[in-house]
């Protein structure tokens, strides 16, 4: 009998199949669990306690979360409850982690500012002034200092309020600390004068322009915007000026009432301080009025801020300070300068 050779390789395929115990391998490369997700909402429970912020988690698919609050401070809970110690701004964040390893990040920035939080209340009267705060926050401590220079301070008072007697003319740096029952910290400084609190309008809504710029540009390390940084360790400088028409200039967005200044000589070279200048101002930028001028002015030291008051209650969009002469160079160069709005009469 003839078998069919078909037969055969039919037969031996078979045999061949049925005699291995192997499996080709099964590759699933897709995560058996979902993917987490991260998201977050907070909120101040207590208005009088705005430094303790409640964090709802509303993440999904996972199984640990980790947070970070950008204060040397973490939680594991799923959604905590964080105590800052100090006001700023910080940028919290939560990692959510599933089972597999896989994982998700949230980043929101809380911020808590101070001026948000408290009102000063400047109180003048024949016997002098007396400066207070508003606040709806508890306040275990109370803290008032006074600045004697850029790196000392005196505690004045602790009391609610603090009295000072300023003569005219004069100008008092002060800072007043609050701290609540929980130890969280919030600080608030002042300029003040006979009749109450100096405001500061150098960086309200302008714009800040100037005749003549530092070599490296205006955000370089000795360029104009130095001026105005609120920071009298560093320097405008300007060489080269000669006898041109040199000055620099404020333009707000709506009128502002400036009746006073602030100049910080720089750190060297007293031949480039200023001498002779004018403040002026206009609304159009074309008209100006000479609303104080200086001649012959000294700076007897180096960073040394003094200032300047002049009258004026007429609201200018334009605001031009024209250095005439330096002391002796043909460079300049200034340390900070603060366009200010002082107290008047009522």
């Amino acid at each position: 009998m003839t078998r069919n050779p078909l037969y055969f390789m039919i037969a031996l395929l078979i045999a061949l199949t049925s005699c291995s115990d192997k499996e080709d391998p099964i590759i699933d490369d897709e995560p058996l669990l979902p993917k987490p997700t991260a998201s977050f909402t907070y909120e101040v429970v207590d208005p009088k306690d705005p430094f303790t912020i409640k964090f709802t988690n509303t993440s999904t698919n996972y199984g640990a979360t980790r947070w970070s609050f950008d204060d040397d401070s973490t939680s594991s809970e799923a959604s905590p409850t964080h105590t800052f110690l100090k006001t700023g701004s910080f940028v919290v964040k939560l990692v959510t982690v599933n089972d597999e390893g896989f994982w998700a990040q949230r980043e929101e920035t809380v911020r808590i500012v101070p001026s948000e939080l408290m009102q000063l209340v400047a109180s003048p009267s024949a016997d002098g002034l007396r400066m207070s705060y508003e606040t709806d926050v508890n306040v275990a401590k109370t803290q008032w200092f006074i600045r004697e220079n850029e790196q000392t301070s005196h505690l004045e008072s602790e009391e609610p309020d603090m009295k000072l007697d300023i003569p005219d003319g004069q100008f008092v740096n002060a800072y007043v600390v609050l701290t609540t029952p929980k130890g969280s910290v919030m600080s608030m400084n002042m300029l003040l004068a006979s009749l109450g609190i100096v405001r500061d309008l150098t960086t309200l809504d302008n714009e800040f322009t100037v005749s003549h710029e530092n070599g490296g540009g205006r955000d370089a390390g000795e360029g104009s915007s130095k001026l105005i940084d609120n920071n009298i360790t560093t320097k405008w400088f300007v060489g080269g000026i000669n006898d041109s028409y040199f000055y620099w200039q404020f333009e707000y967005y709506q009128p502002q009432v400036v009746n006073g200044y602030s100049m910080t000589s720089g750190n060297d070279a007293d031949d480039r301080d200023p001498r002779d200048w004018d403040i002026l101002g206009s609304n159009d930028g074309q008209n100006w009025t000479v609303l104080d001028s200086r001649t012959n002015e000294n700076f007897s030291s180096r960073r040394l801020t003094r200032i300047f008051s002049f009258d004026n209650a007429t609201p200018y969009t334009f605001y031009r300070i024209h250095i005439k002469a330096r002391k002796s160079s043909s460079a300049f160069q200034m340390s900070e300068f603060r366009m200010l709005k002082l107290p008047t009469a009522q």
